[in-house]
């Protein structure tokens, strides 16, 4: 059962859901213009839990010269799975990322 919420509990919700799609979006289109690097991004997941709890596909996918059909090929080949985040990432994933979009 849902937890009862007040209109201010409800609005402050909507806030804190608008502002993470603003941080997430200004990420990816901030890699897809190389602005940012993958590693740069990495980095700022180990202290933002909203950068954290990205999915890694949408990261990827934003990267230059990567499509959907290339993300889902590099993801398989790596063992990631599709509902897998950057917070998720496994020693190894993170390192065969890191060594492919250096």
């Amino acid at each position: 059962m849902l937890p009862e919420m007040t209109e201010e509990d409800r609005a402050a919700a909507l806030a804190r859901a608008g502002e993470a799609r603003r941080i997430r979006a200004e990420i990816k289109q901030l890699l897809k213009t190389g602005s940012l690097r993958f590693t740069d991004v990495l980095e700022r997941a180990e202290e933002d839990d909203l950068v954290a709890g990205t999915k890694i596909q949408a990261i990827i996918v934003s990267m230059p010269g990567m499509g959907k059909v290339a993300t889902k090929r590099l993801m398989a080949e790596i063992g990631i799975a599709d509902n897998r985040t950057l917070r998720g990432l496994g020693k190894n994933q993170r390192a065969e990322l890191i060594v492919r979009f250096s």
